[in-house]
């Protein structure tokens, strides 16, 4: 069970656009739906989707109703002109396993997919399922990242090994494309875990990932996709309810809390690990990140570093700045109290 949360581990005016000149503020809310984990949002935009529950085994098969999927995004509009999305991850069966049955059937309790690799899978699955009324979509450029492929690899349970051995590869593309008369440039990440050759054909794309801005302004987003992107923090108590379903569902014991714990410390180191080779290659114009302490709860949190100052407050909100005398709680147009600053570590 450890693997599946493993993986666990959007047309109006575009002026102005953003600069890190400006004051940045990031308010921490909680997935719509079931409140599976929070993350930070700038204030003002509009979070979409959530948590989805496949209910009928004819939608994608029942082995893709055992698990909780996320089709989850941000946007700075409605129509999301600037915006981050995470996409479902399938279990699939590749076509040339499934005796004769057309991709997008149901065989052996699968959705039927012929297995791709991270770029294919990407504009001709991905894409289209993002963006079913995009034209002319162009590949500007591609680039394999071996090394987020060795973060999925190195997170695999030891149990699971026995059984199988499942191979990654992982990539990302930039494409460009027309939506509702308005052309957009977007960036994708995916890896694709291949299960084997004892799995008999059943592979699944996972943390797959999308930013997009009009064409031409992309890179200016980066350091608020980027804020949001690491944010992200599971709530144990969802975790257990959802690691304990699928047990009652198998017949076994519920989690102990020694199993939680052990849960949670590896979903944190592969979401830091995941996420740092994510954006070392899916963001072009950032420095990178550092940690600080919290000020409220002296723990060490690892964040951006495009800004000067960071502040913070006791329910997760941040607040940036390369102002070096500014003041959340001094602000008149804020009317807030109870911001910290917080500072690297050492």
């Amino acid at each position: 069970m450890k693997r599946f949360f493993l993986s666990i581990v959007a047309a109006c005016s575009l002026a102005p656009l953003f600069s890190q000149n400006e004051t940045a503020i990031f308010t921490r809310i909680e997935e719509p739906r079931e409140k599976a984990l929070s993350f930070l949002v700038p204030k003002g935009w509009i979070t979409e989707g959530g948590a989805i529950r496949i209910l009928d085994p004819a939608i994608a098969g029942a082995n893709n109703m055992v698990d909780c999927k996320f089709d989850l995004a941000v946007k700075k509009d409605s129509e999301g002109s600037v915006m981050i999305r995470w996409l479902p991850e399938m279990l699939c069966i590749d076509q040339g396993q499934a005796w004769g049955n057309p991709e997008g059937a149901v065989f052996n309790n699968t959705l039927v997919r012929r297995k791709r690799d991270p770029v294919s899978f990407i504009m001709q699955v991905a894409v289209p399922y993002a963006h079913p009324a995009a034209q002319n979509i162009t590949l500007k450029g591609s680039k394999q990242l071996p090394a987020l492929a060795s973060a999925y690899a190195a997170a695999v349970d030891p149990g699971v090994k026995i059984f199988m051995n499942p191979v990654y590869t992982a990539a990302i593309a930039e494409y460009s494309y027309v939506e509702n008369g308005r052309r957009y440039s977007e960036r994708m990440v995916t890896v694709i875990e291949d299960l084997g050759r004892n799995a008999g054909g059943l592979w699944k794309n996972r943390g797959t990932m999308l930013i997009r801005a009009p064409e031409g302004t992309l890179q200016q987003w980066e350091p608020l996709f980027s804020v949001i992107q690491n944010s992200g923090i599971w709530s144990i108590k969802w975790v257990e309810g959802e690691i304990n379903g699928q047990r009652q569902r198998a017949g076994q014991i519920a989690l102990t809390q020694k199993e939680l714990q052990e849960i949670d410390n590896a979903m944190a180191e592969s979401r830091r690990n995941t996420n740092s080779e994510i954006n070392k290659d899916i963001y072009n114009t950032l420095t990178g990140q550092e940690v600080f302490t919290n000020p409220f709860t002296g723990k060490p949190e690892t964040d951006t570093n495009n800004w000067q100052k960071r502040w913070v407050n006791a329910s997760g909100d941040i607040i940036y700045t390369n102002n070096p005398t500014y003041d959340p709680n001094r602000d008149p147009s804020l009317h807030v109290q109870g911001y910290k600053l917080s500072v690297p570590g050492k």
